[in-house]
């Protein structure tokens, strides 16, 4: 881990850098975006090569999931808001249209024909903006959807990320306590995944990441689901499964992977996992399940990789 006293260094350098590139050009009022933007670069730039990036790109997802949620919160509570508007812009236009009703069959100076067609165009035009309206509500709601589904998903492996297994988990876990249904949890690590980095790169690590998370979509079933838990370690959940049965969709994922090899720039990657499986027991909790997933992974580990221990 590097000195935190060098930090200021690393400013140092980077605004030294900063204004030796402004200073190289004329700067236009159009450039300050672009300026700003090489601002960030060479800064982080900098933090990177001074050794901070594992806590750099932390705090960047970290805020990234902020930034999501926050977003997220607001468009809600606009959703909600409009919702409550138009409810009362319907009651309020049904109201009025039966006072005005009254008033007009109660006089006799009044145009009654043409008064209520003016209050039949008001009230048409009105309703179908309300229409409109409805429209746009559903529009939002969708894309609000789509959005919470998004901040779900790892964007490497398109799995589902931890965010996702807590709230499925919970669901899930709640049903099988009270209706007694059987749930299966498979960890899954991918062995020598630093030594698989050291020796091809970063690249070729992602590479493999994505390799597994397809391998793993073919599968399962529809409502089974796979999640990447954190760099290399994955976990799948068997919805409604016997561990015997959740046993055999590991040992054929297992045998998927072996046959699968990965060939990056023009060399041989070949792959293989330590799992552990376990069924859900009862008073189990997400965490409870994954401690015996885990020491069962561990277990595999201890006994030479590539296998799969049950508990």
């Amino acid at each position: 881990m590097p000195s935190l006293e060098n930090i200021g260094d690393v400013v140092k350098k980077s605004c030294e850098e900063i204004k030796e590139t402004i200073s190289q050009k004329r700067v236009e009022p159009g450039d300050a975006a672009e300026i700003i933007k090489n601002v960030v670069e060479t800064f982080f730039d900098r933090l990177r090569k001074s050794g901070y990036s594992t806590y750099l790109d932390e705090y960047l997802e970290t805020e990234h999931e902020k930034k999501s949620k926050k977003c997220i919160d607001i468009a809600k509570e606009s959703i909600d808001s409009f919702k409550e508007s138009n409810t009362n812009l319907q009651n309020i236009t049904k109201t009025h249209t039966i006072e005005i009703e009254n008033i007009v069959e109660s006089s006799e100076e009044i145009d009654i024909p043409k008064f209520k067609n003016r209050i039949e165009a008001f009230q048409s035009d009105l309703l179908n903006e309300l229409q409109r309206a409805n429209e746009l509500i559903k529009s939002l709601e969708s894309e609000i959807e789509e959005l919470q589904k998004q901040s779900n998903i790892d964007p490497l492996t398109k799995l589902y990320n931890r965010k996702a297994l807590e709230i499925d988990a919970k669901e899930l876990l709640k049903h099988s306590n009270q209706r007694n249904l059987n749930i299966s949890l498979l960890m899954i690590d991918a062995d020598d995944f630093k030594k698989i980095n050291d020796t091809f790169g970063h690249l070729a690590g992602d590479k493999v990441l994505i390799l597994l998370a397809k391998l793993f979509k073919l599968s399962i079933r529809e409502y089974d689901r796979a999640y990447r838990y954190g760099g290399e370690e994955f976990l799948i959940i068997f919805n409604r499964a016997e561990k015997e049965d959740a046993k055999k969709v590991a040992e054929r994922i297992m045998k998927l992977v072996r046959e699968n090899k990965l060939i990056y720039k023009g060399q041989t990657i070949r792959i293989t996992l330590s799992m552990g499986l376990t069924s859900h027991q009862k008073g189990d909790t997400l965490v409870s399940m994954i401690e015996r997933a885990d020491a069962a992974v561990y277990q595999a580990k201890h006994e030479g990789k590539d296998r799969l221990v049950v508990r």
